[in-house]
């Protein structure tokens, strides 16, 4: 885990079409399990369950360190989301609707009014609490209950803190940044995706993007990370659908050419923030806390591959599934910070995101033709449309000598013993009674068990 993410190298690949056409030559299939996704799904939402604690005094929640049984506005709104978005009923749903609704901000100022504060912020709203609250209520269509936050007011609360540059900063008059540029337009693009606002942040999220420098970073001059470019890509796929320029493909390309599906991405981006505004500062000294946020960015890049106008690349898609999720959910490798035994709602809340985005995923375009067999079905996507479909699926070899001697070496090492035990007969060394009863018969023996073994073991669940 890092405080700075680390620049990535710039390996040399192989052309896109040439990756995926790489495992048709003797490689397996890139897969995707649902019933590992489903499971692993299920047990997200049960570590939720059995973390949810009630708050002092009103509703309840959850903290985002999820050991911790005083809840958060934020990370209430995030294990309330989850459960909205899987599509499953939690019994202590309006409990944690009444622990942010007592918490929203009250104000005859409209840049505090309608917001939400973290534990950190020294009671100001910021973005970074109000944007997920808001997202969570306009995803879970809680706009017209009479026991939830005040929407109109949080949506507001947006606006009135967007900066003159079209980004945001935890609020206004702090330094535009990517991320909280892409919490609030996430947010607004739920609730009214029309507004000039989400304009204005698509034209500063997108403004300096180039050839030579398609991906984002924390700042607009920073060095570009997997993270906020993955980040900006679901950002602008929810913002504006139908975009497709040159330099979106571009970023689309530069995050699969960085991403290492095998790693996590895991990194904490800090920085300072002042509730002064521009006009204030040099008032005397500035008020100035730090906040923290947890970047976990594999499962985010795989978010984004999936929404790539061109459609998903399905190898590094599976690789990257694969590493989502090995092991279990309540291993603290998936849920805190490495070696430290806590556990963390920002880890759980991606991966979560991720898999259901992944079920969700539909398998056929527009223009892709479907092959219904009678136990499988084969998506033939428009740029291979007038291929042969026997060229399209894996080709393996006849003989895979090296494959078969890592299956099998038990059994060659037995023949080698066979082989070395007969000669010894032949040269008359020993017997044939001792060949039989010390080398083939606790063979035969063994087989026979094995077998029987296989025919009675049922089979594991995923």
């Amino acid at each position: 885990m890092n405080q700075t993410p680390p620049l990535p190298s710039r390996a040399p690949r192989a052309p896109r079409a040439a990756r995926s056409a790489a495992w048709r030559r003797g490689a397996d299939p890139p897969i995707i399990d649902l019933a590992v996704l489903d499971a692993r799904l299920n047990e997200s939402l049960d570590v939720l369950r059995d973390t949810y604690a009630p708050a002092l005094g009103t509703g309840g929640g959850w903290y985002h360190e999820l050991a911790r049984p005083e809840p958060g506005t934020t990370a209430t709104a995030l294990g309330l989301m989850a459960f909205a978005e899987a599509g499953r009923a939690f019994e202590h749903f309006d409990d944690g609707l009444e622990l942010l609704a007592a918490r929203q901000t009250r104000s005859d100022d409209p840049l505090r009014d309608g917001g939400w504060a973290t534990r950190t912020s020294l009671g100001m709203p910021v973005v970074e609490a109000t944007g997920w609250i808001a997202r969570f209520l306009a995803r879970a269509r809680c706009d017209l209950r009479e026991d939830a936050p005040d929407l109109e007011r949080a949506y507001r609360w947006l606006l009135y803190n967007q900066n003159p540059d079209g980004g945001w900063g935890s609020l206004r008059g702090c330094p535009s940044r990517v991320w909280l540029t892409c919490l609030a337009l996430r947010a607004l693009s739920q609730l009214n995706p029309y507004d000039p606002a989400v304009d204005r942040g698509v034209e500063w999220l997108t403004a300096d993007r180039t050839a030579h420098r398609p991906a984002w970073g924390p700042t607009p001059a920073s060095r570009p990370t997997v993270t906020h470019t993955a980040f900006a890509l679901v950002t602008l796929a929810e913002a504006r659908p139908d975009l497709r320029t040159e330099r979106l493909l571009d970023a689309y390309d530069w995050l699969l050419e960085h991403l290492d599906p095998d790693d996590d991405h895991t990194w904490i981006e800090t920085y300072g923030v002042s509730p002064r505004t521009v006009s204030e500062r040099g008032a005397g000294p500035e008020p100035v806390w730090r906040l923290a946020l947890w970047h976990y960015g594999l499962p985010i890049a795989l978010t984004a591959l999936l929404r790539d106008p061109r459609g998903p690349h399905g190898p590094t898609v599976a690789r990257a599934f694969r590493t989502l999720v090995r092991g279990e959910v309540a291993d603290p490798r998936w849920n805190g910070y490495p070696g430290s035994g806590r556990t963390s709602l920002w880890t759980l809340w991606w991966r979560l995101e991720t898999l259901v985005a992944l079920s969700r995923i539909p398998l056929a375009g527009n223009a892709d033709v479907l092959h219904w067999l009678p136990d499988a079905m084969v998506v033939q996507r428009a740029h291979a449309r007038e291929r042969p479909l026997a060229d399209l699926l894996p080709h393996r070899r006849i003989v895979d000598p090296i494959g078969l001697a890592q299956r099998h070496w038990a059994a060659f090492l037995l023949s080698l013993v066979c082989a070395g035990s007969a000669l010894g007969v032949a040269a008359g060394v020993w017997g044939w009674k001792d060949f039989w009863l010390s080398v083939i018969l606790p063979i035969v023996l063994t087989s026979i068990d094995e077998s029987v073994k296989r025919r009675r073991a049922q089979r594991a669940p995923p």
